[in-house]
Protein backbone atom coordinates (compact mmCIF):
# COMPACT_ATOMS: atom_id res chain seq x y z
CA UNK A 1 0.00 0.00 0.00
CA UNK A 2 1.13 3.20 -1.19
CA UNK A 3 0.08 6.59 -0.27
CA UNK A 4 0.85 9.89 -1.59
CA UNK A 5 -1.31 13.24 -1.17
CA UNK A 6 -4.78 12.43 -1.57
CA UNK A 7 -4.40 9.04 -3.29
CA UNK A 8 -3.85 5.76 -2.27
CA UNK A 9 -2.35 2.69 -4.16
CA UNK A 10 -4.11 -0.58 -2.49
CA UNK A 11 -2.83 -3.70 -3.70
CA UNK A 12 -5.53 -5.80 -5.45
CA UNK A 13 -5.03 -9.47 -7.06
CA UNK A 14 -6.55 -8.78 -10.03
CA UNK A 15 -7.74 -5.89 -12.50
CA UNK A 16 -11.98 -6.26 -13.73
CA UNK A 17 -11.93 -7.30 -17.31
CA UNK A 18 -13.99 -4.04 -18.25
CA UNK A 19 -11.16 -2.27 -17.24
CA UNK A 20 -9.22 -0.39 -20.18
CA UNK A 21 -5.63 0.99 -20.29
CA UNK A 22 -6.25 5.11 -21.13
CA UNK A 23 -2.74 5.39 -22.25
CA UNK A 24 -1.68 8.82 -19.79
CA UNK A 25 0.65 8.31 -17.33
CA UNK A 26 -1.10 10.78 -14.95
CA UNK A 27 -3.35 9.07 -11.98
CA UNK A 28 -4.70 12.82 -11.31
CA UNK A 29 -4.81 16.57 -11.46
CA UNK A 30 -5.00 18.65 -8.35
CA UNK A 31 -7.67 20.99 -9.07
CA UNK A 32 -6.28 24.37 -6.64
CA UNK A 33 -2.66 23.71 -7.71
CA UNK A 34 -2.64 22.23 -11.93
CA UNK A 35 -0.15 19.74 -9.76
CA UNK A 36 -0.18 16.35 -11.54
CA UNK A 37 0.30 12.27 -9.63
CA UNK A 38 2.26 10.88 -12.15
CA UNK A 39 3.64 7.58 -13.21
CA UNK A 40 7.09 7.04 -14.09
CA UNK A 41 8.21 4.06 -15.73
CA UNK A 42 7.19 1.02 -17.00
CA UNK A 43 3.47 0.97 -15.23
CA UNK A 44 0.13 1.48 -17.15
CA UNK A 45 -3.23 3.15 -15.54
CA UNK A 46 -6.52 1.12 -16.10
CA UNK A 47 -9.82 2.91 -16.23
CA UNK A 48 -13.22 1.06 -15.19
CA UNK A 49 -16.32 2.82 -17.38
CA UNK A 50 -17.65 4.11 -13.63
CA UNK A 51 -14.02 5.91 -13.45
CA UNK A 52 -12.21 3.18 -10.58
CA UNK A 53 -8.67 3.14 -11.50
CA UNK A 54 -6.24 0.57 -11.30
CA UNK A 55 -2.55 0.34 -12.24
CA UNK A 56 -0.34 -2.30 -13.19
CA UNK A 57 3.43 -1.98 -12.47
CA UNK A 58 5.31 -4.12 -14.26
CA UNK A 59 8.79 -3.09 -12.95
CA UNK A 60 9.91 -1.09 -10.79
CA UNK A 61 8.21 2.34 -11.23
CA UNK A 62 7.80 5.67 -9.39
CA UNK A 63 5.06 8.13 -8.32
CA UNK A 64 6.00 11.29 -8.36
CA UNK A 65 4.15 14.56 -7.79
CA UNK A 66 5.67 18.77 -7.22
CA UNK A 67 4.76 18.41 -4.02
CA UNK A 68 5.42 14.95 -2.79
CA UNK A 69 8.40 13.04 -2.08
CA UNK A 70 8.69 10.59 -5.17
CA UNK A 71 7.39 7.18 -4.09
CA UNK A 72 8.95 3.36 -5.40
CA UNK A 73 6.29 1.13 -6.65
CA UNK A 74 7.23 -2.38 -6.78
CA UNK A 75 5.99 -4.84 -9.45
CA UNK A 76 1.88 -5.55 -9.04
CA UNK A 77 -1.51 -3.88 -9.05
CA UNK A 78 -3.66 -1.64 -7.52
CA UNK A 79 -6.21 0.05 -6.78
CA UNK A 80 -5.98 4.12 -7.09
CA UNK A 81 -8.32 5.48 -4.13
CA UNK A 82 -9.04 8.82 -3.68
CA UNK A 83 -9.06 10.17 -0.48
CA UNK A 84 -13.10 11.35 0.58
CA UNK A 85 -13.77 14.00 3.38
CA UNK A 86 -17.40 14.28 4.86
CA UNK A 87 -19.08 17.69 4.66
CA UNK A 88 -21.26 17.89 7.36
CA UNK A 89 -22.86 21.23 6.05
CA UNK A 90 -23.53 20.14 2.86
CA UNK A 91 -24.07 16.31 4.50
CA UNK A 92 -22.20 15.20 1.63
CA UNK A 93 -19.03 13.34 1.12
CA UNK A 94 -16.50 15.02 -1.60
CA UNK A 95 -13.06 13.84 -3.05
CA UNK A 96 -10.21 15.69 -1.42
CA UNK A 97 -8.56 17.92 -3.79
CA UNK A 98 -4.88 17.65 -3.55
Amino acid sequence: MYRQGDLLLKRVKSIPITAREIGDQILATGEATGHKHRLVGPAVILEEPAGQRFVQVNQLAQLVHEEHKPIDLEEGTYAVIHEREYDPFAEAMRQVLD
